[in-house]
């Protein structure tokens, strides 16, 4: 029997401020890199690993809006390969974590990565109080580095 399981689910703090761009098609697209501590080596440091993150839609932009380097988040999604020319010819290749939920951790008085409620606009419509923006349910179909604004 075949197994077919891509879920990632990791916890970290950004290590870049949010990038926000927009297809041609209209949608958002986030891209952002988290930095996830691991184990502790044989030296006694702490590793560190270094993902890249994509985020689609009103999530996206809810990520630009409230995220910034060093916020904690927690984010779950699946892995996603993608390929492409560059300019000079060379064939390059990435693996990006494609987030489907994000989660803001921390709490807005405690250096946390919520905005105060006093800084909530009526015309928001983003439920802070849920503390987290889910894409699930949503295949984008892959970022093309070719595209304009990318």
């Amino acid at each position: 029997m075949a197994w077919n399981i891509n879920r990632v689910i990791l916890v970290g703090r950004l290590s870049n401020d949010v990038e926000l761009k927009y297809i041609p098609s209209g949608k958002a697209v986030a891209k952002f890199g988290i930095a996830v501590g691991g184990r502790p080596r044989q030296d006694g440091a702490e590793s560190v690993s270094f993902f890249n993150v994509v985020v689609w839609d009103k999530p996206a932009e809810t990520c630009a809006k409230f995220l910034s380097k060093g916020k904690q988040v927690a984010l779950d999604g699946h892995l996603e390969q993608r390929s492409w020319t560059a300019q000079d010819g060379t064939k390059r290749s990435t693996v990006e974590v494609i987030a489907e939920r994000v989660e803001f951790l921390g709490s807005p008085t405690g250096g946390g990565n919520r905005a105060p409620q006093a800084e909530k606009s009526a015309g928001d419509d983003v439920p802070l109080e849920d503390n987290f923006y889910d894409n699930t349910g949503f295949n984008p179909s892959p970022v093309d580095p070719n595209e304009p604004g990318f």
